[in-house]
């Protein structure tokens, strides 16, 4: 009995080795961009109502590697011959038989191999998930924030007009999809309607050398939450080694975000988000800081707004709804006597291959650049209309991506370097 509940414990002890080596390396290979940070995020705040289709490509891609592991691993461990496999060997003048198969020392010291095996695959994982930078970054200190950050809880900050906010937050939303005489990395253009916004005179940009070279992408800032917050705070999303928990009302407490300034002076804060808030925590953040009232499809009807089976994707709404739903709302916010700040959070431009709905364009050879290119139109409609209602002079719209695609081998199949990559941010009747 002892002898089978060992074997077992053995056989679990290299799965988790086998799925430390290819897991990390999958990792590796698939999310170059996705941090360690966020990955520890997500471990103790919990991935909240991702898309599981992420996690179900994840496994059946690294399945099969997994298996071919295991069965080295079996091999080396136990004998699955029925007899030797023996090379003869002379040596001074005398014949010696060298046992090939089995390996006699591994099977005689199974416990030391076993922890030899599983040290290897710690140490694999953490380089290959850059858990040792993680670790040095957490304990060292720096007086970067401390010399460089205005707090704007203790500044005076006048409004010379309360204008309203539109601030639009697009997923994954970057610059590449621009033709290279633009600027961008492509060899026609799929987002033209997002370089023509760029363009306009009536608009601002923050670039590199020319106004397709946005934002570059920061450490602190390279997901969804962690961008939310940089966008907002001016802070780098650090997460305390502690487990302290965002899933609460303590959500970056000590930081004071344009939702509490706006608050502070007057505003009505509102967000609508495509993907459910309660991923990443996106929820008790814009609770904490600046009181939103907070629209997703968990609250639609709340806000008299019915979504069809057809709005719906497997983040939450699509996108084509979040832009008609925003149309709705702010025809009723314009109404009151309150400047206003909504925030919408775009989701169709998702990774792996983006939101298909029956809105979708379908010109390009890949689903991604239809959906980019659907987008692209989306957020052009939308702006447009703004520009068409009384209360757009009064308005400053400003247009920013997340963060850079997580679909990492989309590009580098196109030799397009992470280096030539930036964030979309535009800024429209400041």
């Amino acid at each position: 009995m002892k002898t089978k509940v060992y074997r077992v414990l053995q056989i679990l002890v290299l799965l988790i080795v086998a799925i430390l080596i290819v897991g990390t390396f999958y990792m590796q290979h698939e999310y170059p961009m996705v941090s360690f940070e966020e990955l520890y995020f997500y471990m103790n705040n919990g991935a909240g109502n991702s898309d599981v289709n992420v996690f179900i490509k994840g496994i059946k891609d690294c399945f099969p590697y997994v298996l071919i592991l295991m069965i080295i691993f079996y091999a080396i461990f136990y004998d699955i011959t029925m007899g030797k496999a023996q090379l003869d060997v002379s040596l001074n003048n005398s014949k010696k038989k060298l046992q090939l198969y089995p390996f006699k020392i591994v099977q005689a010291h199974k416990k030391i191999f076993s922890a030899v095996l599983f040290i290897l695959g710690v140490i694999i994982a953490l380089f290959n998930l850059n858990i040792v930078s993680f670790i040095k970054n957490t304990f060292s200190q720096s007086k970067f924030i401390e010399e460089n950050y205005v707090n704007p809880r203790n500044t005076q900050i006048e409004f010379e007009k309360k204008k309203n906010l539109i601030f639009i937050v697009v997923e994954s939303l970057e610059t590449t999809f621009f033709t290279r005489e633009q600027g961008g990395s492509w060899s026609y253009s799929v987002t033209p309607e997002l370089y023509d916004l760029l363009i306009d005179e009536d608009s601002i940009t923050f670039y590199n050398e020319n106004k397709a070279q946005g934002m570059k992408m920061i450490e602190g800032a390279s997901w969804t939450t962690a961008s939310v917050v940089a966008n907002t705070t001016g802070l780098p999303f650090k997460i305390p080694i502690d487990g302290n928990s965002y899933h609460s009302t303590n959500f970056m407490n000590g930081s004071y975000a344009l939702g509490d300034l706006l608050k502070d002076n007057g505003y009505h804060n509102e967000l609508i988000s495509s993907a459910k808030t309660s991923f990443g925590g996106i929820k008790e953040y814009f609770t904490k800081h600046g009181d939103y009232a907070i629209i997703d499809v968990d609250s639609a009807k709340e806000y008299n707004l019915t979504l069809k089976n057809t709005d719906k994707g497997s983040w939450g709404m699509n996108d084509n709804y979040l832009f008609n739903a925003a149309k709705e709302r702010l025809k009723i916010l314009s109404k009151k006597n309150q400047p206003f700040n909504m925030t919408l959070i775009g989701i169709d431009t998702h990774f792996p291959n983006g939101l298909v709905g029956d809105y979708t364009i379908n010109k390009y050879k890949t689903q991604y650049e239809n959906v980019y290119a659907t987008e692209s139109k989306l957020i052009s409609k939308f702006i447009k209309w703004v520009k068409n209602q009384d209360f757009y002079k009064d308005t400053t719209i400003v247009i920013v991506g997340d963060h850079l695609s997580m679909q990492t081998e989309y590009f580098t199949k196109r030799n397009i370097k992470a280096s030539d990559r930036y964030v979309y941010n535009c800024i429209i009747n400041s």
